[in-house]
């Protein structure tokens, strides 16, 4: 069985410092406020690696380098170790989702204008100089 208070130990001896300043070199040019919480996710996940790996019998000292490189991409792909809340946020491009409008029938369609199930548009008579004004006239008059 682990003693994790020496693990812990050895963890701060070994890899923390070394940890801590690739966090702070690698989050250099992030905005300040998302730089504290990258730098604590990150030392979070390396904590995170090093346990995991004790508990399968390696060494997770001959790897310093790798863990290193994987918390710091781990952090950069916006992974979180608690993960995340459950629901959806429509207007984040992550969760590739369109937003839905619901028709007099109460049937969804989508909303964006370049989407192909929006037939109402004619595309060929479309010029680039065209007043937003009457696109939202010509939606009005259509009932959309």
């Amino acid at each position: 069985m682990l003693d994790w208070t020496i693990e812990h130990e050895r963890f701060n001896r070994v890899a923390y410092r070394r940890t801590l300043e690739a966090a702070k070199a690698a989050f250099k040019g992030w905005h300040e406020r998302k730089r504290a919480d990258a730098i604590g996710e990150m030392m979070l996940k390396m904590w995170d690696q090093w346990s995991r790996l004790l508990k399968r019998g390696k060494d997770p000292e001959r790897m310093l380098g790798t863990l290193i490189k994987w918390a710091i991409l781990w952090v950069r792909y916006d992974r979180k170790v608690a993960g995340r809340a459950q629901s959806y946020d429509v207007f984040d491009y992550r969760a590739k989702m369109n937003r839905q409008d619901l028709d007099s029938q109460g049937r969804p369609h989508p909303t964006e204008r370049g989407d192909r199930g929006n037939h109402w548009i004619d595309w060929r008579g479309v010029k680039l100089d065209d007043d937003p004004a009457l696109w939202a006239e010509a939606k009005d008059s259509l009932g959309l």
